[in-house]
């Protein structure tokens, strides 16, 4: 149990708490009374200093917003508390100066029979929070599937107007093929990164007409199209039915 007040951003990484006195300095977000229960995940011995990076045994939950919806995530706290010793001070001053800071235990419970417990809990749940998740879950598959259907609408439309200005003389037929065979090399990665994925065809190679050029990109981008239409096709996701 940590005997003075502590702060930590609960972000997953120990944050800085240096001990002045029967106080910490810290640029951490949330503090913490005196009391706080913790379990000492190691401590570092350096010149002039002992550092005792502490897991706090309560929680907090992270409010955030997606659309409509708050949500909460539950967060662990850290902290790296920083304590003074004086140069040459002998292993008996610094268990001394690190009992002034923390009450040890052998558990949980024994810890939360003190009376120098705060007593704090990780806040629950907001009531009906199980149907906020699942209200969520729904609308966030349905948006999944409205972007997915808008891109493939885009694709469509730009497949169309290559379609409609495609050139049937020889120069123009080889450098559309020769595009749709270089369109089979591209890389497109997963979902999400499908939905945002951009072209830009590459340039025919020098001594070429203009016309095989034009055919050449063309055919590059009408590949691209067909290919991203065939992928999204699996990006469509389940939507959960609305909770009763």
């Amino acid at each position: 149990m940590v005997r003075i007040p502590v702060a930590s951003s609960c972000d997953g990484y120990y944050n800085d708490n240096d001990v002045i006195g029967s106080r910490v300095d810290s640029k951490s977000r949330r503090r913490f009374a005196a009391g706080e229960l913790a379990r000492v995940e190691r401590i570092g011995v350096k010149r002039g200093r002992v550092d005792v990076f502490l897991d706090l045994a309560e929680g907090v939950l992270e409010e955030f917003q997606d659309g409509p919806f708050t949500l909460y995530d539950p967060r662990v706290c850290k902290v790296q508390l920083k304590v003074p010793i004086p140069d040459r001070s002998d292993a008996g001053a610094v268990e001394k100066r690190l009992a002034e800071l923390f009450e040890l235990h052998d558990s949980i419970r024994a810890a939360e029979a003190s009376p120098a417990w705060n007593g704090r809990r990780r806040e629950p749940f907001p009531e009906g929070y199980e149907a906020t998740l699942a209200a969520h879950e729904s609308w966030k598959a349905a948006r999944t599937n409205a972007a997915v259907q808008e891109r493939m609408d885009d694709a469509i439309e730009e497949a169309a107007r290559i379609a409609d200005r495609v050139r049937t003389d020889p120069d123009s037929a080889q450098g559309f093929a020769a595009g749709l065979e270089k369109a089979r090399d591209l890389s497109f990665g997963d979902c999400p990164s499908l939905l945002t994925r951009t072209f830009s065809p590459s340039s025919g190679g020098g001594g070429k007409s203009s016309d095989w050029k034009r055919g050449y990109e063309d055919g590059q981008r009408l590949g691209f199209d067909l290919e991203l239409l065939r992928r999204l096709r699996d990006c469509f996701v389940p939507v959960p039915p609305p909770p009763e």
